[in-house]
């Protein structure tokens, strides 16, 4: 039973290293969109406040010098403080008439960037659902042109957003880490208890030994004993003294042997116990990977796999692809006039136009295919197993159906059209060069009047 156990343990025990491999995977990706989200702050902060230069370049210092390694926040975190108060500082004082020579369109420019970059940033990165609440709140300020947040208050909640994200997959990670540790313990005492299993069987054929060797010896001492006798009453005495002395060997093993299956039984038990703990543990924890990465592969708003999902899926695309010797295409959707729906019928009717079209890619795109949300409002799609031509016949049959569709907000009607380009992969490209040739033919698509498919050639 005990082997049985053993093997059955170390089974899960490799799932869960290989779930903790996948964990620190996506930690990796959670870590370069930070490493990004810092450089591009930086970056505007330089080119809007030049006298803060000095201390953008030694966080920038500090950040090079972990080289691949996690970001060091705790290090970080009081020059990002220093520089948000610096910030704050400058634009209070940009309020007193001695500064009132900055001129009023390069302030609305700085204020541009900001708004510019930062929902691109936060739409790319994969949160949880317990996060996603604050990141559209804040994407709402950020897309509201008569928002009045200052710069450095935007930046400072989108930093605070990715670093409570990074330190909730950090405690994930602890988590899992504390429940690995317990379950190498457990099958460090499995181990141990099977040796132990293993002395008991020898001290069992051992005492086993001594019994025969003892009761062969009394029937030895009888049968000389019988052998010589002359006198009855003597045999009589010295055969009920061996007889005797052979009951005593047999209960003195049945003693033994009831002592030491009592404490193998104990020990089983404790053992079982320990097992029932940790599988329930085990069942808990894996029931909330499970749900994590389910949640970290999803778009909250629309129910599509988001970035992070299609670029793990692009990739095993792609490896069967120049594995059979296939074809694969990659296509980018955008609404047309996104914009124009959010200002003219507010942010809610955007959200349920980004649903409905998601919703709606899905039901339409064929078994094999992906659909994702990207960003904004654009879409990505993986058509397996399909040439170029033959995905525009695809990708032409879903944009015609949308574009019929009759879409309603509050019983008005809501016209909503696609734009599309698409590319085919050729020998040795990666997916992120053909992504960029889609991209190019999805702004000739709306260079051409929107509404259409073009191709990358």
């Amino acid at each position: 039973m005990n082997e049985k156990v053993k093997t059955d343990y170390r089974v899960q025990y490799e799932q869960l290293l290989a779930e903790f491999s996948a964990l620190e995977a996506n930690e990796q990706r959670q870590q370069d969109l930070l490493r990004s989200l810092l450089n591009r702050v930086l970056f505007a902060v330089d080119k809007a406040y030049p006298e803060l230069a000095t201390t953008c370049q030694s966080l920038r210092d500090v950040m090079r010098k972990t080289g691949d390694a996690p970001l060091p926040i705790a290090v970080l975190q009081p020059g990002i403080e220093q520089l948000g108060e610096a910030i704050r500082r400058i634009e209070a004082s940009s309020l007193a008439p001695d500064r009132a020579e900055l001129n009023e369109q390069t302030q609305a420019a700085e204020k541009a960037d900001v708004r510019d970059f930062l929902p691109l940033l936060l739409e790319r990165v994969a949160f949880t659902e317990a996060m996603e609440a604050r990141r559209a709140k804040l994407l709402e300020v950020l897309q509201n042109p008569r928002d009045l947040t200052l710069n450095s208050v935007l930046i400072d909640r989108a930093a605070s957003l990715i670093n409570d994200m990074r330190r909730a997959l950090e405690q994930e990670k602890i988590e899992l880490t504390e429940f690995l540790q317990q379950l190498t313990d457990a099958l460090s005492e499995i181990d141990q208890s099977t040796l132990m299993n293993l002395g008991d069987v020898q001290t069992q054929r051992e005492s086993q030994q001594a019994l025969n060797t003892a009761v062969t010896a009394q029937v030895a001492d009888i049968d000389r004993t019988v052998a010589d006798a002359t006198d009855l009453d003597e045999l009589k005495r010295v055969v009920r003294e061996r007889i005797s002395r052979i009951s005593e060997h047999i209960h003195s093993f049945r003693q033994a042997e009831d002592q030491r299956l009592n404490t193998v039984e104990l020990e089983n038990q404790a053992m079982r116990d320990r097992i029932a703990r940790l599988e329930v543990s085990r069942s808990h924890l894996q029931e909330q990977l499970v749900a994590s990465t389910q949640k970290m592969l999803r778009d909250t708003l629309t129910g599509l796999p988001n970035r992070l999902a299609f670029d793990e899926r692009v990739t095993l695309e792609v490896a069967r692809m120049r594995r059979e010797n296939g074809a694969l295409c990659l296509a980018i959707w955008d609404i047309d006039h996104f914009k124009k729906v959010n200002d003219t019928f507010g942010h809610q009717a955007g959200d349920k136009a980004l649903h409905v079209v998601g919703k709606t890619l899905n039901k339409l795109i064929r078994d094999v295919d992906m659909v994702a949300r990207y960003g904004g409002e654009e879409f990505v799609m993986i058509l397996p197993r399909a040439n170029l031509q033959q995905a525009f016949v695809v990708l032409e049959r879903i944009r015609e159906t949308l574009a019929n569709t009759a879409f309603r907000f509050k019983d008005q009607p809501l016209k909503i059209t696609l734009s599309c380009g698409v590319a085919e992969f050729s020998a040795n490209e990666t997916h992120e060069a053909v992504l960029a040739r889609a991209d190019e033919a999805l702004y000739l698509a709306k260079a051409n009047g929107r509404n259409r498919t073009e191709m990358a050639h």
